[in-house]
């Protein structure tokens, strides 16, 4: 009898050091060697008029904080193909306002801007065409008035592109310093998911905000305002993929045709 209460003893032993080990084990074997993490649904926080990160749509307080966003944003990429419209908004004094409204196509190295601006009335529109070696980063910047004008060229350097359509660079928003960073995170607007950055720049007294496309990496939307007031606005149409781009705006009013796509 003894004997068979031992042997019952030592079954329930091995009966346990099997639960211990399949429990520290099992999952790993059956369900692989990683974790899936996935992120809490956006929540409500407004009306969605993205006016700011508290009236701006959805709001997800996941990773993206004033100490993180600049490395958030360092890591997103740009499509190489996109055509898209942009309008700036600056105050010109007097209660007056001055409007950029630029017709933007890139094609991989190549960006072409057709800007149309209430200064430029008598000129004719401004017209750019920009190129920037990948590897470098340097390039050069074509640019004439109107449809005939005498053109005009110069060296430039990464950021060119950007500042070619009157709109903040990357650079603006990586080399802020991070102690002006007074906000950060992830919204939607207009119905598109963004980094969202706010800055203070005590120098100048200025309130910088910035919403980056989580999905293209393209600055949607900037606002400047100064005691209050905006002093600069910046919007863009949807990103949409550059099918074909058109030879016209690769070519310079003599005729020479300074890109086609696929070269």
């Amino acid at each position: 009898m003894e004997r068979k209460n031992k042997l019952v003893l030592f079954l329930l032993i091995v009966l346990v050091m099997g639960v211990a080990m399949f429990s520290g084990f099992g999952l790993t074997l059956f369900g692989g060697s990683e974790v899936e993490i996935v992120l809490p649904t956006p929540i409500p926080s407004g009306s969605g008029t993205g006016e700011g990160p508290g009236e701006s749509g959805w709001v997800e307080d996941v990773r993206v904080t004033p100490e993180t966003v600049q490395n958030v944003i360092a890591t997103l990429a740009r499509p190489e193909n996109y055509s898209r419209t942009v309008t700036v908004e600056m105050a010109a004094g007097e209660d007056r306002t001055g409007t950029y409204t630029a017709s933007v196509l890139v094609d991989g190295a190549w960006t072409s801007v057709w800007l149309d601006h209430d200064a430029y009335r008598s000129v004719g529109e401004q017209r750019t065409i920009l190129y920037l070696d990948p590897e470098t980063g340097e390039g050069t910047l074509y640019r004439w008035y109107g449809t005939g004008g005498e053109v005009v060229s110069w060296p430039v350097e990464r950021g060119e592109d950007d500042l070619a359509q009157h709109i903040p660079t990357y650079e603006d928003v990586l080399e802020l310093d991070p102690d002006s960073i007074v906000d950060a995170g992830f919204v939607v607007r207009d119905g598109v998911s963004c980094v969202y950055v706010e800055a203070q720049v005590e120098e100048l007294g200025y309130l910088e905000r910035y919403w980056v496309s989580t999905e293209n990496g393209l600055l949607i939307a900037a606002e400047t305002s100064k005691d209050g007031v905006v002093v600069l606005r910046m919007s863009s149409t949807e990103a949409e993929v550059l099918q074909t781009a058109d030879e016209e705006r690769f070519t310079l009013p003599d005729g020479t045709v300074l890109h086609r796509q696929g070269e």
